[in-house]
């Protein structure tokens, strides 16, 4: 399941709000006519599409972006919306309203919803965008959208701009205390033959109330929001798999909170604007108000069964106007609630480290066994990105450090291996590196540990050198 970028800008009595719109709910899906608007203004030249088929790609201020993951959906209420993503946080997302093959305004503004925004993945968590309220501007052309093949191509380039910010993510003002502003130019983007999905599987406030055993309350400025229906859903964001929480009361007031998968048990500070791959809040009063969204926020969060399926938090945050163009301001408070989703077999499984001091945490981890010379083995692979890890020992043993090798010949080894770019680099492997088995629980299949290792090419050709250090593991055996 996707889920677009929500975030939309509304020109209202001369003033541009941003806020974090809500997944609408759909219920059917149709292909409408396009009456584009009239490309007027200025707009950058559009180059040939020069991207492979299923690639996603731009100039950004010069500089090549090509997408590691692209994603792009239709939604029932007629709007497309294509993503490219890299790691690191950095993505180019493209939203045009009734799709059709012809030329596209992004110049957002008015009753002009269609938009482009950049997201460079630095601690200023707002995107750059094309609103012309802004400064911004920008052209994209859909060249083919084919409802059979369930097929996107076209081209896009646009000027994005958005506040400047410190290093502490605080808007840095001019003279007259107003924010400064910064601009960025994204060129000779392309997309060719970029597969889309339908999305008509709901999801917004209101409407089924999901799971019956949900609970979900909060305070509101003191007076209690009691939730008429409870929705939980788990979009992908690029890579990055995410609950979404929405309840609704019966008088129309929404509380949403947006939380990654892999976040665990603790407490965390929730950001004020996403790319749609962050912990967030937002509330909104109903009847056409504007989204006020979590500055500052937290959630604590007691139990994440990722297997069975269990979330259980408490939270607070006060909501205001992400980019503090209104004074709107509420108190969320007292939060709790206890929602169930889709469990998954081996979802709790936990891989973690630091390669060469950047950390290294799994988006996917896959539990293999084989036999090698009579000794039964077991193979980690933990990836994130386009990035892989392995780590292969054998089956028989116990608690206790043990020394890696760096190739399997009789079976009983244990190695890791390290590819920093699937599909393009080579694999190192370990020379040397230590495994420490703190746990093996063999009536019920879980095994935890830690280990380090030096990841180096096998045949010394390549002088590359890779520290993998304070990793971590906890599993159950299929």
């Amino acid at each position: 399941m996707f889920a677009f970028i929500t975030y939309k800008l509304l020109n209202n009595m001369k003033k541009m709000y941003f806020i974090k719109g809500v997944l609408l709910a759909f219920l059917a899906f149709q292909f409408f006519s396009c009456e584009n608007e009239p490309l007027t203004g200025e707009f950058i030249e559009e180059e040939q599409n020069e991207a492979e088929e299923g690639q996603f790609r731009a100039q950004i201020e010069g500089e090549e972006f090509i997408a590691n993951s692209v994603t792009a959906t239709l939604y029932a209420d007629s709007k497309l919306v294509i993503s490219g993503l890299k790691p690191g946080g950095e993505m180019i997302t493209l939203e045009v309203d009734n799709p059709a093959v012809g030329s596209f305004d992004l110049s957002f503004g008015g009753t002009n919803n269609n938009a482009g925004l950049y997201f460079d993945g630095s601690n200023n968590v707002n995107p750059y965008i094309s609103a012309d309220s802004l400064g911004g501007y920008g052209l994209m052309n859909l060249t083919i959208l084919d409802p059979t093949e369930l097929t996107v191509t076209g081209t896009f380039s646009f000027v994005g701009s958005r506040e400047k910010v410190d290093g502490d993510g605080n808007p840095i003002l001019d003279g007259n205390g107003d924010p400064i502003m910064e601009e960025i130019a994204i060129s000779s983007g392309a997309f060719n033959a970029i597969p889309f999905v339908i999305d008509d599987t709901g999801g917004g406030g209101g409407g089924g109330g999901g799971d019956p055993n949900n609970e979900f309350f909060a305070k509101v400025d003191g007076v209690d929001f009691i939730a008429d229906s409870i929705s939980v859903t788990e979009p992908m964001i690029g890579d990055v798999h995410m609950i979404k929480i929405e309840a609704q009361s019966n008088t129309g007031e929404l509380i949403r909170i947006d939380i990654p998968r892999t976040l665990g048990v603790g407490t965390f500070d929730m950001v004020n604007i996403s790319d749609g791959t962050k912990l967030i809040a937002l509330y909104n009063a109903g009847n056409g108000a504007e989204n006020l969204t979590s500055n500052p926020g937290t959630i604590t969060i007691t139990e994440f069964d990722l297997e069975l399926g269990v979330l259980k938090a408490t939270f607070a945050f006060t909501g205001t106007d992400p980019l503090n163009q209104i004074s709107d301001t509420v108190e969320v408070t007292e939060g709790s609630f206890t929602v169930y989703f889709e469990g998954v077999p081996g979802a709790n499984n936990m891989f973690t480290a630091n390669v060469d001091g950047a950390s290294y945490t799994a988006d996917e981890i896959v539990i293999t066994t084989s036999i090698v010379n009579q000794y039964p083995r077991i193979t980690i692979t933990a990836t994130r990105g386009d990035q892989r890890m392995e780590l292969t020992f054998p089956a028989t043993v116990t608690t206790g450090t043990f020394d890696m090798g760096s190739e399997i010949i009789d079976g009983d080894e244990i190695v890791a291996y390290y590819t920093p770019v699937v599909g393009t680099s080579i694999t190192y492997v370990s020379s040397p590196g230590s495994l420490d088995i703190t746990n093996y629980d063999i009536p019920n299949g879980l095994i935890e540990g830690t280990f380090n290792f030096t990841a180096k090419d096998a045949t010394g050709q390549d002088t590359s050198i890779y520290q993998i250090t304070s990793g971590e593991f906890l599993i159950v055996l299929p």
